[in-house]
């Protein structure tokens, strides 16, 4: 079902739904060498920053792979994204953790949700993150690759901006859920094909989908202009002649459907997916 909101929803969403620092709103300190460095707003702790490094992987039908990394203490808090992974919220996996083609720890904890893997490691780690170029989860079925171009430009950033002044601000407004802000760009993403490109829709269609939007942007308010940055960037074009019965069964859906049963249909198509798409034994 529906690659073109499938396809669009994997590769926007990981800069906003992984923080292994904090669920709050975060402002942009630096980008170097690929890295984007955030401050955790309202974050007044000795590490109140984390990095972030995107990208697609050519060698695996350009699937989106993010990393996440923070400093909490005396942890290293790691978090692995995938676009094929599709994990219970809290489930956990225990696997070799390998930089480059060193051991690093033999039975590393991970803790899955959705595409997301999150381990807390001692801060001893970092040496070796600093010379390393991967990160390699080994699984029984085959290694999970992570590639860390410039990790330590992007660290020496991290440690700038967790000491650099904090500027003193007023309590964090609460998020929406993540199924609902995944929505909300999904209607973004939506809005911009249908005043841009040449989709058939009704006027029925077009005022529903006004109205769910209307309805949905109060409670994203504190963070509209960093969902329109990531609906820009992830934005995959127009729908293709042949994608057009999924761009309207996606408008479909979403007008519909409430926010959260829209996030939730789209994640259990992503989930059949990558299950069809998946090596067959």
């Amino acid at each position: 079902m529906r690659r073109f909101a499938i396809s669009w929803l994997a590769a926007g969403l990981f800069s906003i739904w992984v923080s292994p620092a904090s669920a709050g709103p975060r402002q942009p300190f630096e980008t170097v060498k690929g890295w984007q460095v955030e401050r955790v707003v309202g974050d007044t702790s000795a590490d109140s920053c984390l990095m972030t490094h995107v990208y697609e992987d050519e060698d695996d039908n350009n699937a989106t792979n993010a990393i996440v990394f923070a400093l909490d203490g005396n942890k290293a808090v790691l978090a692995l994204v995938y676009q094929g992974w599709s994990y219970d919220k809290d489930e956990t996996r225990t696997v070799p953790l390998y930089l480059d083609k060193k051991l690093i720890k033999a039975k590393s904890q991970w803790v899955g949700d959705g595409k997301v893997l999150t381990a807390q490691l001692p801060d001893s780690i970092v040496p070796d993150l600093l010379a390393a170029k991967r990160i390699i989860l080994r699984f029984e079925d085959g290694d999970a690759d992570f590639n860390i171009p410039h990790f330590a430009a992007g660290y020496e950033s991290l440690r700038r901006c967790s000491a650099a002044p904090k500027p003193g601000v007023a309590a964090a407004p609460a998020l929406p859920s993540k199924e609902r802000i995944a929505a909300y760009i999904m209607g973004l993403t939506l809005q911009t094909a249908v005043a841009d490109c040449e989709v058939s829709t009704t006027g029925k269609q077009r005022a529903a989908l006004e109205a769910r939007m209307a309805a949905l942007k109060p409670e994203m308010a504190p963070i509209e202009d960093r969902l329109r940055a990531e609906a820009k960037k992830a934005s995959i074009g127009c729908p293709k002649a042949a994608e057009e019965a999924e761009f309207k069964e996606a408008l479909t859906l979403f007008v519909d459907l409430g926010p959260d049963e829209f996030a939730a249909a789209m994640d259990k198509a992503s989930a059949a997916r990558a299950a069809s798409a998946a090596p067959k034994p």
